[in-house]
Parts: C-alpha cells; structure tokens; sequence
C-alpha cells in the first residue's frame, strides 16, 4: 500500500468512528501524523478527501470480492464470505458517519450505495444461481428476489433506529440478519454447511 493510500485508509477509519463532520483538519493532521501541505497535496479540500477516501475504499472492497469469490471452496462459501464481510464493513460505520455522507455528502454516499447494488449484480446474483444448481439452495427460489432481500438486510443495519451503534455484536448481527434468512432458503446440505460456517472465528 502506497503511502497516499495509507493516509486515505487511515482517514477514512477516522471518519467511520468519529464522523466527517466531528473530525477537524487539526484533529485529522495529527491522528495521521502529517502537515497542512502534505494533506493538501492528497486532498484540496475537505468534500475532496471524502470522496478520494470512499473511492480508495470501495477499490479495496472490489479486490476482495473477486479474491473471495476466486479462494473459495463452493458459492455457498463465497456468499457467505461476501455477506460476512458486508455485515462488517456495516458495523464499522457510526451513525454520525452514515448521516454526515448522506447530509453533506450526498455524491459519496450514492457511489457507496451504488456500488452495493453492483456487488449485489455481479456477484452475489451469480453466487446465489450457482449455490441453487449445487444444491445447497432450494431450486424454486427467484434469485433476484433474495438478492434484493439481502441488500435491503445489509442496508437496515445502517438504520441506527433499527440497530443502535454497538448495541449487539457483530456475530449475533451475522447470524441474526444473514444466516437465518438464507436458513429458510436452503437445502439439508446448505443448511450444514451453513451451520458449520456460522461457528467459525469471524474477524470483528
């Protein structure tokens, strides 16, 4: 990782947990140890940074999902590893954080939505059809119809309504919003192998 990549991952893990709008330039130069001039030159200003952080982002989450989808043993996997790493990106984020984009930077916070949609597309779509002819998922299920039921899962958990910040943990969130519904979705075999899955050590 480049050292401008670095300063934009680090920015924008600051923004996650403090939000845009509480995080001043002062507080930013110093939790990144860089001057004025340096920031400048990454950023030239404050809406810029924001969005160079988000593109940096989401190229990062695009190389997991093709790395996820290449490494894993069967879709069932896949999916799982996809929705898992879904699901923690989501609880990484403080409310302040998702209202600060959606309020004051409402062209970053489409991009990221956009890109969602486009995850959802390219691979989970095509994960969820294969994970069916594999027999781990129920053969009169519509793919498109549970794919849009698992972005609107993955977009509740940003409804801070719904889903106060930290008030569960991450593993019960995995296992209550994602493992369950695609429980009822699968097959013996795909319930198995959904049980052994929801056991392992998860990263958060």
């Amino acid at each position: 990782m480049s050292f401008r990549e670095t300063i934009l991952n680090e920015a924008l893990i600051l923004f996650e947990q403090k939000g845009i709008q509480n995080t001043s330039t002062e507080a930013l130069l110093e939790a990144l140890d860089i001057s004025r001039g340096t920031l400048h030159e990454i950023a030239t200003s404050r809406k810029d940074l924001v969005q160079r952080c988000i593109a940096h982002s989401l190229h990062v989450r695009q190389a997991v999902a093709e790395s996820v989808v290449e490494e894993a043993e069967n879709p069932m996997e896949a999916l799982l590893q996809l929705l898992q790493f879904s699901v923690e990106e989501v609880y990484s984020f403080s409310p302040v954080f998702v209202q600060d984009l959606r309020d004051f930077y409402p062209r970053s916070w489409s991009r990221l939505e956009l890109f969602m949609r486009q995850l959802a597309q390219d691979y989970m779509l095509p994960l969820l059809t294969q994970c069916m002819k594999e027999g781990y998922l129920q053969q009169d299920l519509r793919p498109e119809i549970v794919v849009r039921v698992l972005l609107n899962l993955l977009q509740g958990l940003l409804n801070p309504q719904l889903f106060p910040s930290l008030a569960f943990e991450y593993q019960e969130l995995f296992k209550g919003v994602i493992v369950y519904y695609l429980r009822g979705c699968a097959t013996t075999t795909g319930q198995a192998l959904l049980e052994e899955y929801s056991y392992k050590p998860m990263a958060v």
